[in-house]
């Protein structure tokens, strides 16, 4: 496959991965001369008439979602038997990836990242897409942190004629919603429980469901409740761990509802990570219910209609009196006490140092801020307190060694034995300065700022560096620096009225001429792809005329062929008049341009044939071949 052609366009170049249904190459395109990704369909599956017609309809949905964290789809194809779709090509690696590396992220980055899945699916859902099979596997991280949801079209396609319980899909069953599992009805939601597993396994580093098989495993996914995300990591925060739950719950109508519901409990965890989250009414228990307080006249019974009727005597009537008053108040009291009773013993459990101090086994947590960490862990120890480091951090008020935060805080009152999670000082981290000589000032700022370094402008002329470039810095590449000191950038400030003489660069290949630019202290400017007869990746057109004299640095316009234009005509496609409807595909050079259901009332109808010489076109009536036809244009 490597070295391969498709569509006399996309240039295979390696291999990067392959999954249940499609191995995936890098490839170069030969008309816009960038990389792209290439998705070629497992020969099982370019075999599938019924999935085929199904790829295609979702690939040409997805191709419409345009968001910053979806991989766009560019182009779908065939040629042969090869099946392929063509999409953006993202360099990073997989979350799952990503994971298995970290072992177990922050709840912090675990929540970014499960907003910027959570956006994706909105901008689908919007679009009336569910993409069925959200996994770490289909998600990208880019070097800067940028997530990218993949394979939108193929996995809505193979949901009906590919997912089943087998080997294949071991990846993908722990990952399912109990809807799905089942083969039942599946909607958003359905994307929304798969996105719920994904951030447990952030949060924890392991998944909630596991078992020998995919049989087994999805059994689970529809019976078994998950062990609370807290219990493998402590330092989960309410909030996010009710979000979790609440996203895994087994029933859809107890989900959240739809992706913008959970994406705005995300971002309000993310301010406020013990933000109570609307988990639905919790039905009580009879072991639950509250003690019901006596209220209104307790002296009242019920009595029969005959029973009113029976006359008293005048001292039972007074007796009856006195009863009732001494009933009523002994009820009163009881009822005072009862409740004074409630509420001592509900302060004393929550607040047992209020009545002497604490039990023989419960404990209040110590003040750990300032004190050295690797100091007290043994110290600790004996008491049943154990110490956990949790992470380290850059500190101006706390030297290296030192603890920073705690959790839980100080004076609270708990049982032992205690885990206690602490944060502790690196002190102000020393970075190894880069070279940054000919780097553009802005970029450079930002990225010392970044590692917490200051920055201060000195601006000088340079007759050999273009004006906004670094010149050098101080101190120079490789000192040592902490975080919060200066290092000063030396930036030209361009030169007076030195003048240089622009070279002629039409009919040069864009790569001689951006060489040519570049000895001359020129800069290349916005590339422009124009149609004419020259030949692919000449110059036709140059934004400065030459020998034309400029300043150093000026940035030059190039017009780039890519070729002649393609040349276009009209083919009338007859619709067969003995059924109402027919499913028509045509397909031009390998390549699928129209597909479409038409009624026998329309006769006829016309399409426009782009491209160069002559075509070969393809007519399929309901996915039968009816007719090849060589369209000279």
């Amino acid at each position: 496959m490597i070295g391969k052609v498709l569509g006399k366009r996309y240039e295979i170049i390696k291999k990067i991965g392959d999954g249940g249904m499609a191995d995936v190459y890098k490839a170069r395109c030969l008309l816009l001369n960038r990389f792209v990704a290439v998705k070629i369909l497992r020969s099982e599956f370019a075999k599938d008439a019924e999935f085929l017609t199904r790829f295609n309809t979702e690939a040409q949905a997805a191709a419409a979602l345009s968001h910053q964290n979806i991989v766009s789809i560019f182009d779908v194809g065939r040629e042969g038997d090869i099946e392929y779709i063509v999409m953006e090509h993202v360099e990073g690696m997989t979350l799952k990836e990503y994971i298995k590396k970290n072992k177990m992220l922050s709840w912090r980055q675990s929540v970014d990242f499960a907003i910027q899945i959570c956006r994706a699916l909105i901008c689908a859902h919007n679009s009336g897409i569910i993409h069925r099979d959200i996994k770490p596997q289909n998600i990208i991280i880019t070097p800067e942190e940028v997530l990218k949801v993949t394979d939108f079209g193929i996995a809505r396609a193979a949901s009906v004629s590919s997912v089943t319980l087998t080997g294949s899909t071991m990846g993908s069953v722990h990952y399912l919603s109990p809807e799905q599992a089942r083969g039942g009805y599946t909607d958003f939601k359905s994307d929304i429980y798969s996105l719920g597993i994904v951030m447990y396994e952030m949060v924890t580093g392991r998944l909630p469901f596991e078992g020998e098989n995919t049989v087994s495993v999805a059994i689970k996914q529809i019976q078994e409740a998950p062990v609370s995300p807290k219990e493998y990591n402590i330092a989960v925060p309410l909030a996010v761990e009710n979000i979790i739950l609440k996203a895994m719950n087994k029933e859809q109508s107890k989900r959240y509802q739809t992706a913008n519901d959970l994406l705005r409990d995300l971002e309000r965890a993310k301010v406020d990570p013990e933000a109570e989250i609307n988990m639905l009414e919790i039905v009580e228990s009879e072991q639950t219910k509250k003690i019901p307080i006596v209220t209104g006249d307790i002296t009242k019974t019920a009595q029969t209609d005959n029973d009113e009727r029976i006359p008293k005597k005048a001292d039972e009537s007074k007796n009856n009196s006195k009863e009732s008053k001494k009933t009523v108040f002994w009820a009163v009291i009881t009822s005072v006490v009862l409740v004074a009773a409630l509420i001592v013993g509900a302060v004393a459990i929550l607040y047992p140092g209020m009545f002497g101090g604490v039990s023989a086994n419960e404990v209040k947590v110590p003040d750990l801020l300032g004190e050295v960490y690797e100091d007290i862990i043994d110290q600790y120890a004996t008491k049943n307190i154990t110490l956990t480091l949790v992470q380290t951090v850059s500190s101006e008020d706390y030297e290296k060694g030192e603890i920073v935060s705690q959790n839980p805080k100080a004076d609270k009152i708990v049982k032992l034995p205690l885990t206690i999670e602490v944060t502790v000082s690196k002190g102000l981290a020393e970075i190894s300065l880069e070279n940054c000589e000919r780097k553009g000032f802005i970029e450079t700022k930002l990225a010392l700022e970044d590692m917490g370094i200051k920055v201060r402008e000195e601006r000088e002329e340079s007759d050999t560096i273009a004006e906004g470039i670094v010149i050098r810095t101080s101190p120079g590449a490789n000192a040592t620096v902490k975080e919060g000191e200066t290092v000063t950038l030396y930036v030209s400030s361009g030169v007076g009225d030195k003048k240089v003489l622009m070279p002629n660069l039409v009919e040069l290949n864009i790569q001689l001429a951006k060489k040519i630019l570049a000895d001359n202290n020129l800069l290349e400017g916005e590339i422009r792809e124009v149609y004419s007869s020259k030949q692919i990746g000449t110059v036709t057109e140059q934004g400065v005329p030459s020998n034309s004299e400029v300043k150093p640095y000026t940035s030059v316009d190039l017009w780039v062929s890519i070729g002649e234009q393609p040349q276009s005509k009209i083919v009338t496609i007859t619709i067969p008049q003995n059924k109402d409807k027919t499913n028509i595909k045509i397909v031009a050079d390998g390549k699928i341009i129209h597909h479409a259901t038409h009624n026998s009332s329309e006769g006829a109808f016309d399409i426009t044939i782009n491209g160069k010489d002559s075509v070969l076109l393809e007519v399929y009536y309901d996915d039968v071949l009816s007719r090849t036809m060589s369209v000279n244009l």
